[in-house]
């Protein structure tokens, strides 16, 4: 069930990963907790991260979401 609610879920990065921040859900892989998700900008791009990380509200965004720096 879970599978199938985080399959091409969409989430925002507050940091850029590889120059990029919008992200979808391609795979999850229940055994290791992994989910691999790919830049929705440039689509070549994939990463591999563990579930917690992606629950961390402080590294990422359910949504593709406007992250607006302020400059220090």
């Amino acid at each position: 069930m879970f599978n199938t609610i985080i399959l091409k879920s969409k989430w925002t990065s507050l940091e850029k990963i590889n120059g990029w921040s919008h992200y979808e859900v391609i795979s999850f892989y229940k055994k290791t907790k992994k989910i691999e998700l790919f830049s929705v900008c440039d689509k070549k791009i994939r990463i591999k991260i563990n579930l917690n990380e992606l629950k961390n509200k402080e590294k990422w965004l359910k949504g593709w979401k406007l992250i607006v720096k302020k400059d220090s």
